[in-house]
């Protein structure tokens, strides 16, 4: 398959960073403090904003906003055992800086650490968690991203592992490419593949070309 896009908006933790290993740990803690079912709380947690996730378990009142701020400055601290994603400096080296936007649930100061950890510096475009008031699956993120860009979501392409940030690049009316196994209730309309190592990526008179050598049907 052969895609031609006006830029990428790529996703950080779990497309281009592997975090997962800090995140559940920082969340089994959590879980075990509110006796929370880890599983279940994992399960709709990635992907998202650490707030969001919060407010959801607890409730929206002045402690859980406090906790929140609290996981998310451990998360900041704490870096060991982030590496990149297989494929992501592959998929980044031949992108100028204007053709592509990070558009994570992590705040910004989050986003660096993680980002240089990984071996990359921040892009010259991101949006970042405390870049809008509703954070994945709600679009706003990905539309900004292609505002911030200066080119029309519907020309642009996201590349997202969790399903918050699939459905939110969907409604965003971007195309989307989903890293990793096609979850239940997916949008049939969006492509999957096994992962970023599946990707040829080129510039070709100012417009990104996306080469997919093989897709999961997982």
């Amino acid at each position: 398959m052969h895609l031609v896009f006006d830029a990428l908006l790529i996703d950080m933790d779990g497309t281009l960073v592997d975090s997962t290993a800090r995140v559940e740990t920082v969340w089994a803690y959590f879980c075990r403090e509110h006796g929370l079912d880890f599983d279940a709380f994992i399960a709709g947690s990635h992907g998202r904003r650490t707030m969001d996730s919060v407010i959801d378990a607890l409730g929206d009142t002045p402690s859980s906003r406090g906790i929140a701020r609290e996981l998310e400055a451990q998360e900041t601290e704490a870096t060991d055992g982030i590496v990149a994603c297989t494929g992501a400096a592959a998929l980044l080296a031949p992108l100028p800086a204007t053709s592509w936007s990070l558009v994570t649930s992590a705040g910004s100061d989050l986003a660096r650490r993680r980002m240089q950890a990984a071996g990359f510096d921040l892009p010259a475009f991101g949006v970042y968690g405390e870049d809008v008031a509703v954070g994945k699956p709600d679009p706003a993120c990905y539309r900004l991203g292609a505002q911030r860009l200066g080119v029309p979501i519907t020309a642009c392409g996201v590349l997202e592992d969790a399903p918050a940030g699939i459905l939110a690049g969907v409604a965003a009316g971007a195309r989307v490419l989903s890293v990793g196994p096609r979850f239940d209730g997916q949008p049939e309309v969006v492509v999957n593949i096994g992962g970023l190592d599946a990707l040829r990526v080129s510039m070709i008179n100012g417009k990104v070309h996306v080469d997919i050598r093989t897709q999961s049907t997982a």
